[in-house]
This record gives C-alpha cells, structure tokens and sequence, in this order.
C-alpha cells in the first residue's frame, strides 16, 4: 500500500511538472511509469484537466477587487487598492512634515500614547497640544524626510512608514487612521479615570 501510495505521488509530480513545462501527459506518464516500474490505471488527462482547473481557480481567488488579476501589496491588512493606501500614506508624511497637527490630529485613532510616559492623548485637542508644546524630536522629521512611498510596506499590523516610526491602518468603518505616530503608540494608550 505505502509503495503504491508513494508511485502515485511520484507520477502526480511528475504529471505536474509536465504540464508546467508544457510536455504532453504521455510524456509524463511514461516517465512516471519508467520511474515506478509499475503499471497504474490514472487517467493523466482526466488528472491534468484537474490540475488546471486548481490553477486556474487559485489564481481566480488572489485576484485583487481592481480588476489588475493580481494580489493587492497591502491585502494582508486592507480590502483597498495599492493606489489608495499609497496615497494615504503620502498625505499622513505630507501633513506630518508641514507640522499640520490639526490635519494629523483628525487622522489619529485615539487614545493614543501613554500616562507612563506622560503623552496619552485621548482626542484630537490632546494631541494638538502636545505637538505644538512638547513636540517630536528632530530626528524624526529627518528620517520622514528621505522616505518614499515605495519603502512602504505592511503586515498584519497596518501600513509601515519611515521603518515604524509611522503605523496606520483601517479602523472601524472610519478608513484610515494612524496608529502609531513617533513616539506616540496606540498599543502603549490605557483609559483611565
């Protein structure tokens, strides 16, 4: 049972390859059967039609919602289109690098900072008021300053800007909102009363 287990894997490979490589499945069937030595009862077009069809199918399920047939670059933590999380990301460091904190503060998934390190903003007005009064060490804007869009990337977590010094992600049905602003970090915020 093993060994005909083990033929039947070998001719599939086998089979795979073939249709991969454009060979005929008589081609590979008779290269499965040289291999094995054993004579099999597989219909290899019954198997390649198969094999296609999975293809085929795979393929039909990774394609994006913009029609491009391909996978979105950010799929792993948004339904939207590369375009749109780009631009996003282009207006979060455009609005940061002008110092607009009314702008940003609208983009900010609050609270976000934290009591321990005296920076927990809880809303828009907080955190206006720690931008312009505390502010962000220089080095920051710096770093912001030399990033493009296409050093963005993401995981799970959200969009990555300026190698983690900027996090956004979708929130609710709110879209887009930054969740991670320097030294400002949603994960770090805690309400308490």
């Amino acid at each position: 049972m093993k060994k005909k287990f083990l033929t039947l894997c070998a001719i599939v490979s086998i089979s795979a390859m073939s249709i991969a490589c454009g060979d005929t499945a008589t081609e590979g069937e008779t290269a499965a059967a040289e291999l094995s030595g054993v004579e099999t009862d597989i219909d290899f077009d019954d198997e390649a039609d198969a094999a296609e069809a999975e293809v085929s199918e795979e393929a039909d399920d990774a394609a994006s919602t913009d029609g491009s047939g391909e996978e979105g670059k950010y799929s792993v933590f948004t339904d939207a289109s590369d375009a749109e999380v780009e631009a996003y990301a282009q207006k979060v460091v455009d609005a940061v690098l002008a110092k607009d904190w009314d702008s940003v503060g609208d983009m900010i998934s609050y609270p976000i900072g934290s009591k321990e390190d005296n920076n927990l903003c809880n809303n828009k007005e907080e955190f206006v008021e720690y931008a312009k009064n505390t502010g962000f060490d220089d080095s920051y804007f710096k770093s912001l300053s030399a990033w493009k869009v296409s050093d963005l990337w993401g995981n799970w977590q959200g969009g990555c800007i300026d190698d983690g010094n900027i996090w956004f992600s979708g929130v609710n049905d709110e879209g887009f909102k930054i969740l991670t602003l320097f030294d400002l970090r949603m994960g770090d915020a805690t309400i308490t009363d």
